[in-house]
């Protein structure tokens, strides 16, 4: 790669500006929008300034923002073993995530869902870097890092980006304090607090952050093997060319749109009807004055719309209101026109509460289907910004030259996890998919009606593995599955139910509880055994078959009668096998403060193991 100098990089910048300048300026222009730029109606006139533009892209970023971020890799028809990697490297990207976030917050930066959301509903772009850096410790660290697109500029080649660069203005005190480096403003000393361009630049190799003339971080290899920055704009408008060559340049303008792209020359029509408006109700309050006396130099010093004011006039003098002026009676109509085109060009203004009457769900599906109409382009842009800095990350991981590090976060299941992830996990695993899910109304139940339709009957028409991840979604569907089976595993046998049921009153202190349910696990394993010992004693032919030659019946056992071969003797017969009921425990006398042993006793698990009913704390 071209060992790029300052002053080539400056050029590269400077051309790749004239290139996409309307772009840009188009950017601004919406920001100015956001801003809520007072709208001016002229030198004396009311002025009036719509809040639409801004409420309106503060509810897309609000979803952008608070829409429910599924990584998920399918798991289709591949082993447990290769499903296992595939979760490990979902909670991989989501701990990467997590840990971008508390960097960015201890910056006092937001977090990278709300910038990229930000950027992609009123810049119509998105970019950010995407690094793992080594502290000094050698510690393994994951920036990423949203990139502002107006300022951000970049060069194409075979397979991708060639170069990008960041352009950003900093003061002589913050460059020093970053890259320990003096420098001078225009013509001014170190002191200067004037914004100096700073130059962030990347390309397939290197790292070269520098100014004018001066370079702030000598040239570095940063770690990946491409460009680590991901960039890309919102919608599906390609860039298109236009037939006259002055429209070559233009056409950018509509590559990657802002959320304005529908109602940004609606919003002017709107805050001059309004201001129009305005200016008749101040108009109504007090009304112009048409005076009357000899010169026609008499004004009034006192304001005659105070109440008890009072007017002194001289003989042929007069004060009359000039009257009021109406708008024309079509401008009713025109402001409805703009009001709905401004709401199908953006939000119909329902979805901010503003309903007289119930929705049914018919209205709430379809008012779904339009809001979808906006918020889609960009959950999808968000998804594609995801996907790419996942996979920077991940091939920067995999080459080896850093060091596995702990992860932790919360999955799409509300589940906590914190769990070491090595690049040969990552690197066996499957091609990961980002999914963002916008809470709008719709029927929650929908979901979960399909997926119980699925597995009904005798031969259900999917796979419960499948329901899960395809169906529901779920982040891991092995995970599910697990708890399910433990679940049931609990429910199913009685001793294990016995024993959850100990274990909890052991939790909470209550020994009281503990001994009922100790006895009743003793009996109930006791039983079992003896029916055991009896199925073993059967199957040996003890105390039944043929009597023995010579006629003389079973040692020890009656005759049989009714065919039915001998039993065991009432000596060695246990109590349960002769219908007598076994004893019912009773409660320690003693009361003994919740979570204190009683002097002399063992633990539970102790107790049963030294009856044989449980194996012993450590064994097989």
């Amino acid at each position: 790669m071209a060992n790029y100098k300052p002053e080539e990089i400056i050029a590269l910048v400077d051309n790749h500006y004239d290139l996409t300048e309307p772009l840009r300026t188009r950017m601004d222009d919406d920001h100015k929008l956001y801003r809520l730029e007072a709208y001016d109606a002229g030198d004396g006139y009311q002025s009036y300034t719509s809040n639409e533009p801004q409420v309106y892209a503060d509810k897309l970023i609000s979803w952008l923002s608070s829409a429910e971020m599924v990584v998920r890799i399918p798991y289709g028809n591949t082993k447990r073993e290769d499903r296992e990697n595939n979760d490990a490297k979902e909670k991989f990207l989501i701990g990467l995530i997590k840990a971008a976030d508390d960097r960015l917050i201890d910056r006092m930066q937001p977090t990278v869902r709300h910038q990229l959301g930000w950027f992609i509903t009123l810049r119509g772009w998105y970019a950010a870097r995407a690094l793992l850096v080594k502290d000094d410790e050698g510690e393994t660290h994951v920036e990423i890092q949203p990139w502002d697109p107006l300022h951000t500029y970049w060069g194409e080649g075979k397979k991708g980006l060639a170069w990008a660069c960041y352009k950003t203005k900093k003061t002589p005190t913050e460059i020093k304090a970053i890259w320990g480096v003096e420098v001078q403003g225009e013509g001014k000393g170190p002191d200067d607090d004037d914004g100096i361009d700073v130059y962030d630049f990347y390309d397939s190799d290197d790292n070269i952050v520098c100014t004018d003339t001066t370079v702030l971080k000598k040239r570095t290899k940063h770690g990946s093997k491409r460009v680590p920055v991901v960039l890309g704009p919102v919608g599906a408008t390609p860039l298109v060319q236009a037939i006259t060559d002055t429209g070559n340049l233009d056409t950018i303008e509509d590559y990657g749109e802002s959320c304005y792209k529908s109602s940004r020359e609606l919003f002017d029509k709107h805050n001059f009807m309004m201001s129009s408006l305005l200016e008749m109700t101040a108009r109504s309050r007090k009304q112009g004055l048409k005076i009357k006396s000899r010169d026609g130099n008499k004004s009034l010093e006192e304001d005659p719309y105070v109440e008890g004011s009072e007017i002194s006039l001289a003989q042929g003098e007069d004060v009359e209101p000039l009257g009021l002026l109406e708008m024309a009676k079509e401008s009713g109509m025109f402001m409805g026109l703009v009001s709905g085109e401004m709401q199908r060009g953006g939000l119909p203004h329902s979805i901010y509460g503003q309903l007289e009457f119930q929705l049914s769900g018919f209205a709430i599906n379809t008012l779904r289907q339009g809001v979808e109409t906006v918020l889609v382009p960009r959950l999808q842009a968000m998804e594609k910004a995801y996907r790419s800095i996942f996979q920077v990350i991940c091939d920067q991981y995999i080459t080896g030259a850093f060091k596995s590090f702990e992860v932790s976060g919360q999955d799409k299941n509300r589940m906590y996890f914190s769990e070491q992830v090595t690049p040969e996990m990552i690197r066996n695993a499957g091609d990961v998919e980002v999914s963002f899910i916008g809470q709008l109304p719709q029927d929650e139940m929908g979901k979960m009606s399909m997926a119980q339709i699925a597995r009904e009957g005798q031969t259900p028409l999917l796979p419960d593995v499948y329901i899960r991840d395809n169906i529901l979604g779920l982040q891991s569907a092995d995970q599910m599955e697990d708890a399910i089976n433990t679940q049931v595993a609990e429910r199913t046998l009685p001793e294990a139910t016995l024993w959850s049921l100990l274990q909890a009153a052991n939790r909470q202190g209550r020994e009281d509880l503990a001994e009922l349910y100790q006895a009743e696990l003793r009996r109930l394993f006791m039983t079992k055994q003896m029916e055991e010992m009896q199925m073993v004693m059967a199957a040996q032919g003890v105390g039944q078959g043929a009597p023995p030659p010579g006629g003389a019946p079973p040692q020890g056992g009656a005759p049989p009668q009714g065919g039915a071969g001998p039993m065991l003797p009432p000596t060695v017969m246990p109590n349960a096998a002769l219908g007598v009921p076994p004893p019912m425990p009773t409660a320690p006398v003693r009361s003994v403060a919740p979570g204190t042993p009683r002097p002399g006793a063992q633990n539970t698990e102790s107790r049963l193991a030294s009856l044989g009913l449980v194996p012993p704390a450590g064994g097989e």
